[in-house]
């Protein structure tokens, strides 16, 4: 066991090591789908990384955010696999207690773990239970059509 999760931390900072061959030429962040949504971009990720800052960069709303599209990875002139180093970078955040735990991510483990797969209904009324919709219409308005369309039970 001890030899596989040193095997993984080798191939994460392997990953993590591909940041010193960017050149910030920002293409990364240019065709990326989410990066208005944060002031982190996976341009400032990889800055982070190249200065040694990995604490930061592991610590970027970013990561949250970034919907794995692989858009920076095939953008990048340098061949860089941006998109690996940020998923590298979140499950190094996650294993040094840097990221913060959402109950999403944890049904959606738990479910996978129990079941083998991930049941739509059940992970989104975990991860909605507790909280006050902002959108309660909009809510009701996707319920109805995920019923008509047989995702619900």
């Amino acid at each position: 066991m001890g030899e596989e999760k040193t095997a993984g931390q080798s191939v994460a900072c392997e990953y993590l090591l591909q940041a010193l061959r960017c050149v910030q030429c920002g293409k990364c962040s240019s065709g990326c789908p989410v990066a208005f949504e944060t002031r982190h971009t996976p341009r400032k990720v990889m800055r982070f990384l190249q200065r040694g800052w990995v604490e930061e960069a592991a610590r970027s709303p970013f990561l949250e955010l970034c919907a794995q599209c692989q858009a920076c990875t095939v953008r990048c002139p340098r061949g860089i696999e941006v998109s690996e180093v940020l998923l590298a970078l979140r499950r190094l955040a996650r294993a040094k207690g840097w990221a913060r735990e959402d109950g999403f991510h944890k049904s959606m483990e738990r479910m996978i773990r129990e079941n083998g797969r991930v049941n739509e209904m059940k992970l989104g009324l975990a991860a909605q239970l507790g909280r006050i919709p902002r959108h309660p219409f909009e809510d009701l308005l996707l319920l109805f059509k995920m019923f008509l369309r047989g995702k619900l039970p």
